[in-house]
């Protein structure tokens, strides 16, 4: 098997066992369509609540998405929304897309997201939304957030 085609086979295990969880798209400067978002472990997905996130262990985060544009990188971005005018990134966050999705994006044509988030042990605990982002060189953005608490 090539490593392209395990990294599919990860992702589509990952897919297949992750909650679907509640999202809000970021508004106006969204040039995408977010169609379903997902993270493993999230049993409060059931329940329409925030995911706890243990600290010192990974979460898969995924979501489906069809840009409205045509790139050939992108830039990941994942932040805590601290107001709505202030976002405070997770500086320990993979920005090359292109490792998680297909690249280049085809304009109108689906697609998913799929990462492992390290979730350290000194985030303080608390409950947090977080903000994703997709950046295309010409400044066009995917976005969504969606609400986490981070537990012991």
């Amino acid at each position: 098997m090539s490593l392209l085609q395990i990294c599919i086979l990860i992702g589509a295990i990952a897919f297949t066992f992750a909650e679907i969880v509640d999202f809000k798209p970021c508004g106006d400067v969204d040039a995408c369509t977010i169609h379903e978002t997902r993270i493993d472990p999230c049993p409060q997905a059931s329940e329409h609540l925030a995911c706890h996130i243990r600290r010192r262990r990974p979460a898969t985060m995924s979501f489906d998405f069809t840009p409205n544009f045509a790139a050939e990188t992108l830039e990941a971005g994942l932040a805590w929304q601290k107001s709505a005018t202030q976002d405070l990134p997770l500086i320990t966050m993979d920005k090359e897309a292109c490792k998680y999705t297909t690249c280049p994006t085809v304009a109108n044509q689906r697609q998913t997201y799929t990462i492992d988030v390290p979730i350290e042990s000194k985030f303080p605990l608390n409950s947090y939304t977080i903000k994703w982002t997709l950046k295309a060189p010409t400044g066009q953005i995917c976005c969504f957030t969606n609400d986490i608490k981070v537990v012991r």
